[in-house]
């Protein structure tokens, strides 16, 4: 009934107004049907959400051949230049992907935030850290847009996505799970979990609905995935059809 005050307390009340920046993706059309496919072959998925149309863009190239292409998606969507927030969980930390993409970016300022893995550490303490704040507060202040950029699975662009929704940062998701790519992103969901001592009290207690300006699958990410990984999304989209089967057939009868 009061997720807010359960995590956090009883607050004052307060009012903040602030206008609302027009929504605009980060353009993929360069790589959408261009001449140069044997060197970036890429798919492109489309998603509509609220009447707008998320950018989903599988790139099957090199993994190399891929961060230079979101590199190029970035660079030429911040024309005068952005603050890249790399947020990386210990599993991709491991294997240097989030390191890489903040690396390939070559911006002058960035930040690379790593934390703790999975569903038991899907809380505000694992994320909500004064380093990171300072981080954004820092890009606000040099007049460099924010861009986090939540790179692997579906609990990181979750609770990164929902900082980038407090804080009004622009988010890109790079999945490296198909759970990350099949329903956190589409989804628009990013919320924490009511979490004490690693035990999860209740799911996605405390969120928001903020939409990704871009989705960018690297392919050559998805072999070192494990049978868990896609087992689990197979599970998750059999749960989603059972949920949306008996609406389809109401309606039908209607």
């Amino acid at each position: 009934m009061f997720p807010i005050k359960a995590i956090f307390g009883p607050l004052a009340d307060k009012v903040v107004k602030k206008t609302i920046k027009t929504w605009q993706n980060i353009k993929t059309s360069k790589y959408i049907n261009h001449d140069d496919q044997e060197k970036h072959p890429t798919t492109p998925i489309p998603f509509k959400i609220g009447g707008l149309t998320l950018p989903m863009i599988t790139h099957n190239g090199s993994y190399a051949n891929s961060l230079r292409a979101l590199s190029d998606m970035l660079r030429s969507h911040y024309d005068a230049g952005y603050f890249p927030i790399v947020s990386s969980g210990e599993t991709c930390d491991a294997l240097g992907y989030g390191a890489d993409v903040l690396e390939s970016l070559q911006q002058p300022y960035g930040y690379y935030f790593t934390h703790k893995s999975g569903e038991s550490y899907k809380c505000w303490t694992n994320y909500g850290t004064r380093e990171l704040f300072s981080q954004i507060s820092l890009a606000n202040s040099l007049k460099l847009t924010p861009v986090i950029i939540a790179v692997g699975g579906g609990v990181n662009g979750n609770c990164i996505g929902l900082i980038a929704a407090m804080t009004g940062a622009d988010l890109v998701e790079i999945p490296t799970t198909p759970m990350h790519f099949n329903d956190a992103t589409t989804s628009a969901k990013k919320a924490f979990s009511l979490v004490k001592e690693c035990k999860i009290l209740s799911k996605n207690i405390l969120g928001a609905f903020y939409i990704p300006k871009l989705v960018f699958c690297i392919s050559e990410t998805f072999l070192t995935l494990s049978s868990a990984n896609a087992h689990a999304t197979v599970g998750e989209a059999c749960k989603t059809m059972n949920m949306e089967y008996p609406v389809y057939q109401q309606n039908d009868v209607a």
